[in-house]
């Protein structure tokens, strides 16, 4: 008997053989490739915040006493003498938040030869200065062992600035 139109089956048409196109399957994935792609994009993240919100300039410490104050006494300038104790709150904060500004590394810079003297690694220095706080600035003619300060603790930039040129006020009083 002659099969109807209606008893034959369309091929490639029947339900089970219909597939989507491919661009609109779902992507097969392996199950651990979810949180691996997550923890992926978060670590991409952490690492361009890390960046993006780095401060890398600073002022160019020199951390041997000795070479700074010959290089002081060489360029006729003042020494610039910073103590600090490491993993203290107001020396962290100094470092993170004044010597990195611009108009502090400037000033600095422009009118010292900036010291940086971890009093851990050096406390003979510290003594001599009597330093008991963390940090403490002096100023130091070149040619002279007389000093200026203190300077105790933390600063913003502008404020640091200021007392600088105070402490070279009192240094240079013919030069205001």
């Amino acid at each position: 008997m002659g099969n109807s139109v209606a008893d034959q089956k369309p091929k490639n048409h029947s339900i089970s053989d219909q597939h989507a196109p491919p661009s609109a399957q779902p992507p097969r994935t392996t199950r651990h490739s979810r949180p691996l792609l997550i923890l992926f994009l978060a670590f991409l993240i952490l690492v361009t915040l890390v960046f993006v919100f780095q401060r890398t300039d600073t002022i160019n410490w020199i951390e041997d006493y000795d070479t700074g104050i010959k290089l002081s006494e060489k360029q006729n300038k003042p020494v610039l003498l910073a103590f600090y104790k490491q993993f203290t709150p107001m020396s962290t904060d100094t470092f993170r938040n004044t010597y990195t500004h611009p108009d502090v590394i400037d000033y600095v810079h422009r009118n010292f030869i900036p010291i940086l003297i971890d009093v851990d690694k050096h406390p003979k220095i510290a003594e001599r200065y009597n330093i008991g706080y963390y940090p403490t600035h002096h100023i130091k003619p070149p040619h002279s062992d007389e000093f200026f300060g203190p300077m105790i603790g933390y600063d913003p930039p502008a404020t640091f600035i200021k007392k600088l040129k105070d402490l070279l006020n009192k240094m240079n009083p013919s030069d205001k």
